[in-house]
């Protein structure tokens, strides 16, 4: 039996948040898979709405899979609906398909004595599933726990609440399907073959975008020695802060003129606060000098922080919200050339208590209200400039506002971002801290990558604003890691395939999207027929239109079965970048044991699409190092085939399987020096699964094979 797990989605109340997104995703995803049951391991919810509960339970229940769910502490997080949500869970004990499932409701910490007398009658083909792991439990819950758990140490346990993965034995610990809290790897839901003991996961792929290196830019504390730094790495966005007036103006100005020499292209100035007290507006005397260092400077933005102002203030004379945009009109509106002002959210400290006497400006629709009233006496460009670490260091505001719903509401209003990694440091989070993983334990970036490569929100400058000695050296080099990967996949079909249906563009936006560097379209020949002119110049123009995002690439895949060969006139062949060539083991193949015959007759790149090429030496009586010597010679490719979708059945290839787990085949490749591609070998972009594709290319790195992109990038 196949279950689905799911858990820790933290539904908001914006409908429009990408938690949404990765909900319908994952619905397909099951509907393709059709598992013989599913089971929501808790935290339905960001903060406890029964509406969005009760919609999410009724959404899943419709797909007429059998459906268990319980519901996890972030559920009962509104005091209104905490009783209510709590008796929302499937029955304890479920039997299906001779399997027993346990749905343990333990939200609260606890588990009751009606549900450890369920789970004393579990074997060891039972299923257990909570929210919480055993050490997270109560005192009293957690000691009858690990005496349950010593009784029966082979029935499998399935829990959630950590927001990563890990097995140990027979516990499995799930990832969270949140994008904003996903630690580790990306969002994903778990299948769980119970016959096997196997798991796979569906990841909800949100890599690193390609383009965003473009837009890195530091905000500097050492101005001085933070320019040379931005020089030294080639960085085009810089922020100066509010200490740079303490810089003698001639070494300033020669610093950012140096600067802009080493393609510097960005300039933004930090300015200081501006408030309200004692029924007057409040601006240090430096506020005024940085606006004129934006003149003197030539700087292309400014960053001004929600004025410090409590809510109650605003809510009781609405008129102080004026008053205090118009006076920074007043400054703003000297600058002689024009500029974009980016105004910044804040976050709760330890000064401040949730409610009316807090500081304005710590959820979006304040900083919403704050920028437009700006806009209209301020003669610039006014946006939001999203700093991340102060949206998730913001409790008890994050919960009901995470990170996704702040990108869906800001969005397309958005100017700049401040990014950083925020830690918990004893009783305290600490902001500005560096990056050291892209899906870090307290900000994943998988919401905001997400939402970068899919144009949700607005591609503007994104300034590191890190505090530590060496947090920007450190936080570049997490991202170079990722920069270095020029992942490529060089097998999809379009609609110029029977058996494809994508329109190309479709197909490319997918590539991007997923993080490839480099991107083939290689349709049959035998679809493509008489068309194969029309074919080319399309697909050049393609790669002409994307070429800032992604390369493109041209091939053709020829099937050498008679029923499917039709190549008459083989310089028709010669005009596309390279040929993928299929079915070579087949009984009936038109070439048999005349591969490198036929790859000289083509007189292009070659390669060898989805086929165990160690059989195919078997077949024909091959010595493997000669053969694959020989390849190596011709610049034939060898493709490692990771499809994994609707199309194939879902369905992998054995000999990919057997090649990852066999050393001695992996060094006869090393050895012979045989190139290998990669191709998902699409036929429906929604099935298209950029994890494997990421997967195959790092385990090609790590083992040092020769890949195929380095032939492409030459053409």
């Amino acid at each position: 039996m196949k279950i689905c797990f799911m858990c820790d989605l933290h539904l908001p109340f914006d409908k429009n948040a990408l938690q949404y997104d990765v909900l319908n995703w994952a619905i397909a995803d099951i509907l393709k898979k059709q598992p013989d049951c599913i089971a929501y391991v808790g935290d339905v919810t960001c903060d406890g709405n029964e509406e969005v509960y009760d919609c999410f339970i009724n959404k899943m229940s419709d797909m007429s899979i059998p459906f268990l769910y319980i519901p996890g502490n972030s559920d009962l997080r509104f005091s209104e609906s905490r009783s209510s949500i709590k008796e929302k869970a499937s029955q304890c004990k479920n039997i299906i398909n001779n399997v027993t499932i346990f749905a343990l409701n333990d939200c609260d910490g606890t588990i009751s004595d009606e549900q450890f007398n369920e789970i004393n009658t579990a074997d060891e083909e039972s299923i257990v599933f909570m929210h919480h792991p055993i050490k997270s439990h109560t005192e009293d819950t957690y000691t009858r726990l690990l005496k349950w758990r010593e009784n029966h140490e082979k029935t499998v346990i399935v829990y959630g609440h950590l927001h990563h993965s890990y097995k140990d034995e027979n516990s499995i610990s799930l990832q969270a399907m949140d994008p904003d809290k996903a630690i580790g790897e990306n969002p994903c839901i778990t299948y769980y073959d119970t016959e096997k003991k196997e798991i796979r996961k569906a990841y909800y792929f949100s890599p690193v975008p390609t383009d965003i290196y473009n837009y890195f830019g530091i905000s500097c504390y050492n101005p001085l020695k933070q320019i040379e730094f931005a020089i030294q790495n080639r960085l085009k966005y810089l922020e100066l802060r509010p200490n740079c007036v303490g810089i003698d103006i001639n070494e300033l100005k020669n610093a950012v003129a140096r600067w802009r020499e080493s393609g510097g292209e960005n300039l933004s100035i930090h300015l200081s606060d501006v408030g309200w007290i004692y029924g007057k507006i409040s601006a240090s005397e430096n506020h005024d000098k940085l606006i004129e260092y934006v003149d003197i400077l030539k700087a292309e933005r400014v960053i001004q922080h929600v004025p410090k102002v409590s809510v109650k203030e605003i809510n009781d004379n609405p008129e102080i919200l004026e008053k205090i945009c118009e006076y920074l009109s007043s400054k703003l509106n000297r600058v002689s050339h024009n500029i974009v002002v980016g105004v910044e959210n804040m976050h709760m400290t330890s000064k401040d208590t949730a409610g009316e006497t807090r500081r304005f400006g710590y959820i979006p629709e304040e900083c919403l209200d704050f920028m437009s009233t700006l806009a209209k006496s301020c003669r610039h460009k006014v946006g939001i400039n999203f700093d991340i670490g102060h949206a998730r260091n913001n409790v008890p505001y994050s919960k009901k506002y995470q990170i996704s719903t702040w990108l869906s509401m800001l969005g397309k209003y958005i100017v700049g971002y401040h990014i950083h990694q925020v830690e918990h440091h004893e009783v305290a989070f600490e902001n500005h801290m560096p990056i050291k993983d892209i899906y870090g334990c307290l900000i994943s970036y998988a919401s905001f990558f997400k939402c970068w490569a899919t144009n949700r929100i607005n591609k503007a400058p994104l300034i590191f604003e890190m505090r530590p000695e060496n947090a920007y050296e450190e936080t570049l080099n997490t991202f170079k890691r990722y920069k270095d990967r020029k992942v490529f996949d060089i097998h999809s079909h379009t609609y110029y395939s029977s058996c494809g249906r994508d329109n190309p563009h479709d197909l490319i936006n997918t590539a991007i999207e997923n993080g490839l560097s480099t991107f083939g379209i290689c349709d049959h020949n035998s679809g493509i027929g008489k068309r194969k002119e029309q074919y080319i110049t399309e697909m050049r123009e393609y790669a002409s239109q994307y070429a800032d995002k992604i390369k493109l690439f041209c091939g053709i895949e020829i099937a050498t079965i008679p029923e499917r060969y039709d190549i008459n006139i083989v310089d028709d062949i010669r005009k596309f970048d390279y040929c993928l060539i299929e079915h070579i083991t087949y009984e009936n193949s038109v070439i048999k044991n005349k591969i490198f015959e036929f790859c000289d007759k083509l007189g292009i790149l070659c390669g060898i699409a989805h086929t165990d090429l160690f059989s195919y030496c078997d077949m024909y009586g091959f010595e493997y190092l000669d053969f694959f010597k020989r390849m190596a010679q011709k610049n034939i490719f060898w493709e490692m085939n990771v499809s994994y979708d609707s199309i194939h059945g879902y369905r992998e290839h054995q000999y990919v399987l057997d090649f990852i787990k066999d050393e001695n085949k992996q060094k006869i490749i090393r050895d012979a020096g045989v190139y290998i591609s990669i191709g998902f070998d699409s036929h429906k972009y929604e099935d298209y699964d950029g994890y494997k594709v990421h997967e195959m290319y790092d385990f090609l790195k790590q083992n040092n094979f020769k890949m195929i992109d380095e032939l492409l990038i030459q053409k």
